[in-house]
């Protein structure tokens, strides 16, 4: 979201133009950028994820960190305060966004209470997910060149494990709340644990993967041919990381159409398409 480009003659362009130059292009659905750094998150990127129906209302905007300090020593270039109220521009500006973040536990010198307030930062922000790390040393980086590792890898390892269970339970809440909800999935492909069943020489309905508009991961039976395409499905089930649910198409309207056209003796004989939700018999 820094991306910024000279045009001459005192013209710049911005981001935000280059997303409504791509969203004018034919065939192109859907159109989603990361990651974001806070400080260049601009008011004319949110109008313009706000008002262009085709960019997806989904940010990643990683914090790295909960304390002041750390965010200092890691050279982020913000506040808490800042990033926080970033955040609250975010979801001012676009209604319904998603977000999700990055944080890196066990930095240099990060003592026990810095690390509670990055537990409080997740609490109070409730992200969409985070990706959590532990901090581990890279050759040629300034942290390496001024800052001792002298946090010991098992701390990393709870401070790891503590942030995840706390934004595992944000996670699960949220995504709880989405169950009987119809949304729109852009599939993408075989499911990972349709893909392992197949390896282990299981067999069954094919089960699909795709995302919605707010990065959400949905699983799902359905047929191959659906691969590339748009689908509404009803959420029927939740966990903290994927929703799950069944196709809702032209096809099951069709069946529900046919089943009230037909007389009571003909109506046991219809057949509800393979891979799609079965209609109670009216």
């Amino acid at each position: 979201n820094s991306y910024e480009y000279d045009l001459g003659d005192g013209r710049r362009e911005r981001l935000s133009d280059l997303l409504a130059r791509i969203h004018d292009t034919p065939g192109i659905e859907r159109i989603k950028f990361l990651t974001n750094f806070p400080r260049d998150m601009t008011d004319d990127l949110l109008d313009a994820v706000r008002e262009l129906p085709k960019v997806c209302p989904y940010l990643h905007v990683p914090a790295q960190s909960g304390d002041d300090e750390i965010l200092r020593r890691m050279k982020r270039l913000y506040t808490v305060g800042y990033y926080r109220d970033m955040l609250a521009r975010c979801r001012e500006r676009v209604p319904g966004v998603a977000i999700s973040s990055d944080f890196i536990v066990g930095f240099c010198g990060e003592t026990e209470q810095q690390f509670a307030r990055t537990c409080d930062l997740v609490r109070e922000a409730r992200f969409k997910n985070s990706f959590i790390f532990k901090y581990s040393p890279r050759p040629g980086t300034k942290a390496d060149e001024l800052f001792p590792d002298d946090v010991l890898e098992e701390v990393k390892k709870r401070r790891n494990n503590d942030l995840l269970a706390i934004q595992n339970a944000i996670s699960l809440e949220d995504q709880r709340r989405k169950i009987g909800e119809r949304v729109e999935v852009l599939v993408e492909g075989a499911s990972k644990a349709f893909q392992k069943a197949g390896e282990r020489g299981h067999s069954g309905p094919m089960q699909l993967t795709g995302r919605t508009v707010t990065d959400h991961i949905v699983v799902f039976e359905g047929n191959s041919r659906l691969i590339g395409q748009m689908v509404t499905v009803h959420i029927r089930e939740a966990s903290a990381f994927t929703l799950f649910g069944e196709v809702v198409t032209d096809e099951q309207v069709g069946v529900a159409e046919t089943l009230l056209e037909l007389p009571d003796s003909c109506q046991e004989e219809v057949e509800t398409p393979p891979g799609r939700l079965a209609l109670p018999l009216l």
